[in-house]
């Protein structure tokens, strides 16, 4: 197996072939698991998982995906139309454009395919085709989604469907073949137990195949889903005999998994470092049942290496968890995840916040001049008028919004202000990002104040409106609320007692 490029780089024109090349890649990592997630180290058990999601495509199919296409598909840019909502047609569609530049991809799937997967296919470039009926046609039925797709390819020469066709069935396991089976063998020669979880079963097939004649002694556990307890991917036992791959040659024990499971080991590799999603969890959580049921029965060292009595295991983890993630929730309870502290900041304090609405005392006195009365010469700074928004100095209001109490107000306040008294709170409160039940009050206040229409009205009629309360934060988060609403707000950076000097409170800016 030679590996020419050492340090990881593509360059050329095929730059985009020679990174989906494995023969030109470095070996993709085989690691042992940490022992916090293997029961059995202390019997001399050693887990390793090959890590398939480092592959360009980030899941074990880009391995068939590509043998396909080298091996069917070099003659022409066909049509390619495959039936699959997942890890095989966003492969294909990568290596098809990778190897020869044709974005001509076509995903068939089902009408009851969720949203976060449809958009997955779009947003690597595939054309989606929806059909009706059952959710995993077989791919023995005629009158099923994948025979449909087989017989317009074998009508056309212009159409290729690489999975289902008639002269491509066996590139799937012959990638694995080619490629996992020699990688881990090099990687893991002392390799005792291979586990892979089984959908179209090419996987464990292929690599089952070059493990046993290179070293017949390996054990090799097939791994699917129970009935009825559905994992993305994976097929449960009784649709496996629809598959056209010699698996039950291979495959020296089938273990049949929960989702639960498989979905918690994911979670927990991922935690770890291990990055992978549930059919992942799945392969580990078959064979860790396989190796204990073994323990139970006393026979668990007839797998030891002689030389090292040691038990070295590989499985594969193929895919990753992010497109998953509402089902991890789902499928396990609260107690799996941290709470998320102050949940209800997540209906509270919601919209945007920039730097470039806050004023501070001259910024706030200009832009107020600017659009109503004029306050004292001294308190206008020359340097602020390009700090401030151009479109501000045309005619029109700008108003001051005063937050604070009606008897606050009426002791003294700027004479463009409007009062909005805040009554959830006083000037002594703290900042309402320092506390939760603050910011509660006055968000709920604030909101319900600004959605009168009459102020909204006057306030969205304005050049500008400027904020001002007994704190800046309380006139930042009512500045956020404002510009939601379209208002050009501003917050005076640190309230109330910065807008005015005492000095000149009862000279200049301050009405009766």
């Amino acid at each position: 197996m030679n590996h020419p490029n050492i340090n990881n780089v593509y360059k050329g024109p095929d730059s985009m072939a020679k990174y989906f090349d494995p023969d030109f890649q470095p070996l993709l990592p085989l690691v042992e698991i940490p022992q916090s997630l293997n029961p059995l180290r202390g019997d001399n058990v050693r887990i390793y998982a090959k890590m398939m999601t480092i592959l360009p495509a980030q899941n074990v199919k880009a391995l068939p995906a590509l043998n396909m296409l080298e091996k069917g598909y070099t003659e022409s840019k066909r049509t390619i139309v495959e039936c699959s909502s997942g890890s095989t047609v966003t492969s294909l569609s990568m290596a098809s454009r990778a190897l020869y530049q044709n974005p001509d991809v076509h995903a068939y799937v089902s009408n009851k395919i969720d949203q976060s997967r449809l958009r997955t296919l779009q947003f690597f470039g595939l054309q989606v085709h929806l059909y009706s009926g059952p959710q995993q046609p077989e791919i023995s039925d005629a009158r099923g989604e994948i025979a449909k797709l087989r017989k317009r390819a074998e009508a056309s020469s212009n159409i290729a469907s690489p999975k289902s066709s008639k002269t491509n069935k066996a590139q799937n396991p012959d990638s694995h073949v080619r490629w996992t089976g020699p990688q881990l063998l090099k990687q893991l020669p002392e390799i005792n137990i291979f586990g892979a979880g089984m959908g179209s079963a090419g996987c464990v097939t292929g690599t089952g195949l070059y493990l046993k004649e290179h070293k017949p002694s390996v054990k090799v556990v097939g791994i699917c889903n129970a009935t009825g307890d559905s994992i993305p991917g994976p097929r449960p036992y009784p649709l496996l005999f629809s598959s056209k791959f010699a698996w039950a040659k291979v495959v020296d024990k089938v273990e049949e998994v929960n989702s639960i499971e498989s979905y918690r080991l994911s979670m927990l590799l991922s935690r770890e470092g291990l990055i992978c999603g549930p059919s992942s969890g799945m392969a580990l959580a078959g064979l860790l049942q396989f190796l204990q049921e073994a323990k139970n029965k006393g026979n668990l060292q007839q797998y030891a290496d002689e030389s090292s009595g040691e038990i070295s295991c590989a499985f594969l983890c193929c895919d990753l968890p992010y497109q998953y993630l509402d089902d991890y929730f789902k499928k396990l309870g609260e107690d799996e995840f941290h709470p998320i502290i102050n949940r209800s900041l997540l209906s509270l304090d919601t919209y945007g916040y920039d730097s470039k609405w806050l004023l501070d005392l001259q910024g706030a006195l200009k832009l107020l001049s600017m659009g109503g009365d004029v306050l004292s010469p001294d308190l206008l700074i020359e340097e602020y008028i390009e700090f401030l928004p151009r479109h501000l100095c045309n005619s029109g209001q700008t108003y001051l919004l005063d937050l604070r109490s009606a008897d606050d107000f009426k002791e003294s306040h700027l004479s463009m202000a409007i009062n909005l008294p805040l009554t959830s709170l006083t000037k002594e409160a703290e900042s309402p990002f320092d506390n939760l039940q603050v910011l509660e009050a006055q968000w709920m206040e604030l909101q319900s104040k600004f959605e009168e229409e009459p102020l909204k009205s006057k306030l969205s009629a304005s050049i500008a409106v400027v904020v001002i309360f007994y704190t800046g934060d309380t006139s930042r988060m009512a500045t956020s609320i404002l510009r939601r609403y379209e208002i050009k707000a501003y917050a005076v950076r640190t309230g109330m007692p910065a807008m005015v000097p005492a000095e000149n409170v009862k000279k200049t800016a301050i009405q009766d």
